[in-house]
């Protein structure tokens, strides 16, 4: 699809026709996949539409602009191009006549604003649109504080820009590894820009957010309440400097100024999500200091909701208790009452008639079940206790039992229906109502009967009522309950499977329990302060026909004869098949019915510990129960389940196994998490096995497994620095494990007693008095690592001891101090390993943490290695800072040091020093590749023209302090003996692979100076070589003009240089023949001894160029050719081609500027 045809299509269209609709919304769909022609089409659209009329069209524009600047999968710099070429139209259709457009101009403008405020924090020029920028802001956010208000959605809108303008006006995250790239905070802004003062702009955003704080006690609209709040989760989420003001601003809140304006529904909206930011900050980790007084806030809160659930159930009954009684007929002031004849009432009595004929023909079973169990309740809360008893009283006068009414059941247990145990009763008696069968409320159980018969005989008579006229005079009548029948055990068993059954359906039909959220521990309907829910307390009833009602039926058929074995019998088997079945209901969903299973336990362990007291020899079934629970859901656990921990840690008593079984469940990776939480928790909630728990946590922090250690070193880290005793428990270890690294092994029995003694010196010169290496006893011992460390020592086993320390030293600044300690008494393997794992936590400290910078200035002498890694980590990838610059020059002066201390600041030296200290940093060069490569650095950074492709992020040196390449290159040669002749070997190799500054021309220069010193360097022949080998144009220079002046400094008197000068005229031959010639004859004939090669070469050469047969004879005889003068051979041709110059040769000495020696 190509958006722009189909653009012009909706224009063609009549405006706002079903046409042009339909197709701009395929256009809409297309663009939302394909977002990127949106920062094409959308700019001038929106410049045409600002001055339009409101349309679909304009609508639709407007849109795609919000969508594109907020929610598409454009690139950060695509949005804030797009929003920089639309800030001037967002900022003209505030002023738009159509409240609808302004509103989506506003969100527009909450999603440029970070990014316009990211642009002009880069661009210190362009002041025009931040001055655009700060004139919307200004208009938008007038709107929020207006009194009278344009609307909730303008003002929703504007609060959205507050919200965005508070963020962007306020400081992140302090933590670099919490830091998010894509936050957008005043973090971003120079100190120094001209136009933005990021103070004010701070001051601002404080303020902004004392407003909108204080709008919680003003406004009364729930929606613009709910958009508040919500504002206030992102505050928490990405500020968490802002915790502190929003948790005591939620704390003093309270819904009085909303009683007179909201229902009770929509405050307890606004309760709720009060509460919901509330839990979010709770379980913020950012938030540790806030945790009691967001607790005790939630409290408060849970109570007040609490009464005005019971003030609003109050209200609706009174309410329908008004709605039921007949609305009083109006008259007249000059009514009279008409006289009752023929059996005609009253126009008002007449009316009640008729809607009591209207009630005796309804029909109430048409009515659903809930509904009428709602009208029955309400009207009993309604009615006045006195009222419902003389009502009740009234009916069973009125209404008794029939005259041949059973008992129940007789003395000797025999069954009613029996005819020769029945017996007629005389006098009628009131019907007992069963409480089992009465449905009762969690408002009936507070009622108080004996409180309520107390008042009335303090005061002597029953409060007044209304309607008096139904109270008469209650009979004195004896009543007396009949005794209950014993059912058989077969009975017993089928009517508790029946309760049990019944009670099952109705709990999963109305919800046994609140369903638990799933990303929290609150539940969704909170339990009321009062107890359990009414389906728990059925539960409960359950699960205490299992535990304590044994006990009362058995004293009760405890006189019964020869039955008291065979009904114990029944009664234990009955506990056991009541507690199977609750064990299959729970285990059935066991994360949704956790809570069940809790309260089942907890009434378990208190029967065993009431049972024990009464009878020493009873079985506990605590310990039986919930190994089965465990047992049976330790194969299901998922890994983001969290009622596993709820449940264990809820549990009045934890089985002796538990934390084996729990170390278990941190090994496997599918219950990985379930274990970790499950252990913190009991670290933290249950004193009693926080020492053992904490054993296990610090073991798994040397597990061999990098996932098992790493979530081990996380769960312990939270508990750094503030929350004791874990503390000193994590500190204690960590530091133990250190210990191990920095004890010196044993030496084997097979070794001398001459290393004996030298470890013995060597101990002596490491340990002072004060520093005495730690006993056993101070250090940690773990079952994932063996009793002694092995030498050689791994890199991963190392890795073991130490990765809890170097994750806690990021924020503990204190183990830095005992890492540089214990490296000086550490096995060089040990300080290897150590010197690579201490890479990430010295870029996370970066070079200006001022406890490293002060370690690194007082360090031992034998910790020197490891404050040279620090130094080489900072400066790899960066420049060194002025700290690392001070540190190093005031080490410099007072110390010995590596001579690779000398690279960190070579940049910053003057040309002498670079020329005094350069032969020590080249005398560092052992072979090794990173050491090449630190020299090929240091190279590059103090010869005037640096090899293209080298990247460094050293301090280069001025121009006017650098070495010219000659000079660096004749400095070596010079210095060779100071450095080392391997070592300026190694130099001059990384000077010819630098090709493109070390050129043929720059060696020739090199060649000729040094060939005018007064003594000639061990390495020039080697060097003289390598440059011809490398650069063949240099072959004609060095076999004509180098050689000549070589053999006037008689170069055959130094044996080395002349081993070198023999090989070199075999590489430069046939040109070098000419100069060959110039040698005396006992040289010649000795090159020609050395180089047989050479002899044919030179005859014919000889025989070329001589025409004097007396010389000629004479090099023939030095030649060895006994002077037999034949034709030129092939050589002689050869040189007689080599006699004219190479092409490429370079230009004689004489013709090289001055300047580029």
């Amino acid at each position: 699809m190509d958006p722009v045809q189909e653009l012009q299509k909706a224009l063609s269209l009549p405006e706002d026709s079903p046409q042009q609709i339909q197709l701009l919304t395929t256009l809409r769909d297309y663009l939302e996949t394909q977002p990127v022609p949106i920062t094409v089409i959308i700019p001038p659209l929106l410049h045409t539409i600002v001055p339009a009329k409101d349309s679909a069209f304009k609508r639709w524009v407007i849109d795609i602009l919000h969508y594109g600047l907020s929610r598409s999968s454009l690139p950060g710099e695509s949005k804030a191009q797009l929003a920089t070429a639309t800030l001037e139209d967002i900022t003209n259709l505030l002023n738009d006549t159509s409240l609808s457009i302004q509103k989506s101009a506003i969100q527009c403008f909450a999603s440029s604003y970070p990014l316009m405020f990211r642009v002009l924090c880069a661009n210190r020029q362009h002041k025009g649109p931040w001055d655009m920028l700060v004139y919307a802001k200004q208009r938008i956010l007038a709107l929020v504080q207006a009194a009278h208000g344009p609307g909730a959605g303008l003002t929703i809108a504007a609060l959205k820009v507050m919200q965005r303008v508070i963020l962007v006006q306020s400081r992140g995250v302090s933590d670099p590894r919490l830091q998010n790239r894509a936050d957008t905070s005043l973090a971003l802004c120079p100190p120094d820009h001209p136009f933005i003062n990021a103070s004010q702009l701070e001051t601002e955003g404080a303020t902004l957010l004392q407003q909108m704080l204080s709008l919680l006690f003003k406004h009364q609209n729930p929606e613009i309440l709910s958009a508040i709040i919500n504002c206030l989760v992102t505050f928490v989420k990405q500020r968490p400097s802002m915790i502190g003001a929003i948790v005591t601003t939620l704390g003093q809140w309270t819904p009085n100024h909303l009683q007179q304006t909201l229902s009770a529904s929509q405050i307890k909206s606004v309760e709720k999500a009060i509460r919901a930011v509330l839990t979010h900050t709770l379980r913020n980790a950012l938030a540790p200091a806030f945790t009691q007084q967001i607790n005790e806030i939630l409290l408060d809160q849970l109570a007040r909701m609490d009464i005005a659930a019971r003030e609003e159930a109050a209200r609706r009954a009174e309410a329908s208790r008004k709605r039921a009684l007949p609305e009083p007929v109006p008259q007249p002031a000059d009514f009279k009452r008409l006289r009752v004849e023929d059996g005609m009432a009253p126009p008002a009595q007449a009316g009640n008639q008729a809607s009591l004929s209207i009630l005796q023909t309804f029909d109430f079973t048409t009515l659903p079940q809930a509904l009428v169990v709602d009208l029955v309740i309400a009207n009993l809360i309604a009615v006045s206790p006195v009222k419902l008893n003389t009502v009740v009283a009234n009916f069973r006068i009125n209404n008794p039992p029939p005259p041949n009414l059973p008992t129940s059941a007789g003395p000797s247990g025999q069954h009613a229906e029996d005819p020769s145990s029945s017996k007629v009763v005389p006098k009628a008696e009131p019907v007992p109502l069963d409480p089992l069968k009465m449905e009762l409320d969690e408002d009936d159980l507070e009622y108080e009967p004996d409180k309520l018969n107390t008042d009335l005989e303090i005061h002597g008579h029953a409060p007044e009522d209304e309607e008096n006229d139904l109270e008469v005079a209650l009979p004195d009548v004896a009543f007396e309950l009949p005794p209950a029948r014993l059912l058989s055990p077969k009975e017993r068993s089928e009517m508790i499977r029946l309760s049990i059954q019944r009670i099952r359906s109705k709990g999963e039909v109305g919800g046994i329990l609140p369903i638990e959220s799933g990303d929290g521990d609150t539940p969704t309907n909170p339990v009321p302060v009062v107890g359990l829910s009414p389906q728990e307390a059925w539960i409960l009833f359950i699960v205490r026909m299992a535990t304590r009602g044994p006990v009362a039926d058995s004293q009760d058929v405890s006189g019964i004869e020869g039955s008291t074995a065979m009904t114990k019998r029944n009664v234990a088997s009955n506990a056991k098949s009541i507690r199977q079945i609750v064990y299959d209901y729970v285990m059935d969903d066991f994360p949704t019915r956790c809570r069940l299973a809790t309260i089942w336990m907890n009434e378990e362990w208190y029967n065993d510990s009431i049972r024990r007291e009464m009878d020493g020899r009873w079985q506990p079934q605590y310990d039986i129960w919930v190994q089965k629970l465990l047992a049976a859901q330790t194969p299901k656990l998922d890994a983001k389940d969290k009622t596993f921990t709820r449940f264990l840690i809820d549990l009045p008593s934890l089985p002796p196994n538990i934390l084996s079984l729990l170390s278990d469940l941190c090994i496997d990776p599918d219950t990985m998490p379930v274990g970790f939480n499950s252990l913190r928790e009991l670290v933290s909630l249950r004193p009693p096995l926080r020492t053992e728990a904490m054993r296990i946590l610090l073991d798994l922090t040397t597990h061999p497994d990098k996932v098992i250690r790493g979530a081990a070193i996380i769960t312990v880290r939270r508990w750094v620095p503030d929350q004791q005793p874990m503390d000193g428990l994590v500190r204690k270890f960590a530091s133990g494990m250190l210990r191990r690294l920095a004890t010196k092994p044993k030496l084997p029995n097979a070794e001398s007693a001459v290393e004996s003694d030298a470890m013995a010196v060597d101990q002596e010169t490491i340990t002072s008095d004060d520093e005495v290496e730690e006993a056993p006893q101070d250090m940690a011992y773990s079952s994932y690592l063996p009793p002694e460390l092995v030498i050689p020592a791994e890199k991963s086993v190392v890795l073991q001891h130490i990765e809890l320390l170097l994750g806690l030293a990021v924020k503990s600044h204190e183990f830095l101090k005992q890492i540089f300690d214990a490296y000086c008494r550490m096995e060089p393997s040990v300080q290897d390993a150590l010197q690579a794992l201490i890479v990430p936590l010295v870029r996370t400290l970066g070079p200006n943490n001022s406890t490293l910078l002060d370690l690194l200035r007082e360090f031992k002498p034998e910790a020197e290695s490891l404050a040279l890694r620090i130094l080489s980590i900072w400066t790899e990838n960066a420049r060194p800072t002025p700290g690392i610059i001070s540190v190093v020059k005031d080490l410099l002066a007072e110390r010995e040091l590596d001579p690779k201390f000398l690279i960190i600041i070579i940049g910053e030296m003057d040309k002498a020093d670079i020329v005094k200290n350069l032969p020590k940093i080249i005398s560092t060069l052992s072979g090794k590749a990173e050491d090449r490569d630190q020299v090929r650095k240091v190279f590059s950074n103090v010869v005037t023209d640096s090899p293209v492709g080298v990247s460094t992020n050293m301090p280069r040196v001025r121009q006017s302090e650098r070495l010219a390449p000659s000079e660096l290159m004749v400095l070596l040669h010079e210095q060779e003996k100071e450095i080392g002749l391997k070592a300026t070997i190694e130099a001059i190799g990384i000077c010819f692979a630098m090709s493109d500054v070390f050129t043929s021309e720059i060696l020739a220069v090199v060649m000729q100076q040094l060939v005018d010193a007064p003594t000639l360097p061990v390495l020039f022949m080697r060097t003289v070589i390598q440059a011809v080998t490398t650069y063949k144009n240099l072959i004609n220079f060095v076999a004509t003009t180098l050689f000549s002046r070589l053999i006037v400094k008689k170069v055959w008197t130094n044996p080395q240089l002349w081993e070198g000068f023999i090989r070199c005229a075999r590489i430069t031959s046939p040109v070098s023949f000419g100069a060959l010639l110039q040698l005396p004859k006992e040289q010649l004939r000795e090159v020609v001894d050395k180089q047989p090669s050479l002899r044919d070469g030179l005859r014919d050469f000889v025989i070329k160029k001589e025409r004097n047969k007396q010389k000629l004879a004479s090099f023939l005889e030095t030649l060895g050719d006994g002077g037999d003068i034949a034709a030129p051979s092939a050589a002689m041709q050869a040189a007689g081609r080599m006699e004219s110059p190479a092409p490429n040769a370079p230009p004689p000495i004489s013709a090289v500027a001055p300047g580029n020696m």
